[in-house]
């Protein structure tokens, strides 16, 4: 029997090696970047540091925030109902998404290979580590508000996986609703945003990070 452990990536000092990893960071960067895969979008490139101007020459759509607001210079933020909005309108194959916590913590965690986990892949995350049966590292991003609806879905997905329990979807939705980062969202003005990901298994998709590239396989 596989083996799964939870690591709270902010409390993570050594570099993350070894079996299968999912990164989940709910709000929002996981939930973005399923929702572009699963609507059409052929990759999702994390960066840091590239230059804005460099990667929109190389065909890519900019999508990316600080501390939830939308960065100078980028074409929508880090925001899956203004991607949606947008993909009406243009087709995208590429997206550079540069994000506060996300592409922060792969690069100092040093995580090369993963699936990218949200409550809007849930079930689909959970069947590919069973049909995967390999020990497990769920790596919850947070931010600086709190891991609570990581946490949610990286404890619905270990208590699937490591004792069979069903999803409590009531619950996930409840913790992504009401904790600090989906407030602090509210008031920004995300409100779409925060209602949008508290759906629960909307898509199939599983997104593969892999040499600094996302996808579906």
């Amino acid at each position: 029997m596989a083996n799964y452990s939870i690591t709270i990536a902010d409390a993570c000092t050594t570099k993350i090696r070894g079996g299968r990893v999912v990164v989940i960071d709910v709000l929002r960067a996981s939930s973005t970047i399923v929702t572009a895969l699963a609507n059409g979008v052929e990759e999702v490139k994390p960066v840091d540091n590239e230059e804005p101007s460099e990667l929109r020459d190389a065909g890519y759509l900019l999508a990316g925030e600080y501390r939830g607001v939308k960065l100078p210079d980028f074409d929508i933020g880090n925001s899956p109902t203004e991607l949606i909005k947008y993909l009406k309108h243009h087709e995208i194959d590429r997206i550079a998404l540069k994000t506060t916590n996300f592409t922060t913590s792969l690069y100092k965690s040093g995580i090369k290979s993963a699936y990218i986990g949200s409550s809007l892949n849930l079930s689909a995350i959970m069947q590919r580590l069973e049909e995967d049966e390999a020990d497990a590292n769920l790596v919850v991003v947070g931010s600086r508000f709190g891991v609570t609806e990581d946490i949610a879905v990286a404890m619905a997905l270990y208590n699937g996986l490591n004792d069979g329990l069903e999803l409590d979807e009531g619950y996930i939705r409840r913790c992504i609703l009401g904790c600090r980062t989906a407030r602090y969202l509210l008031g920004i003005g995300y409100r779409k945003d925060v209602e949008f990901i508290s759906q629960i298994d909307m898509y199939e998709v599983v997104p593969v990070l892999n040499n600094g590239m996302i996808y579906c396989e």
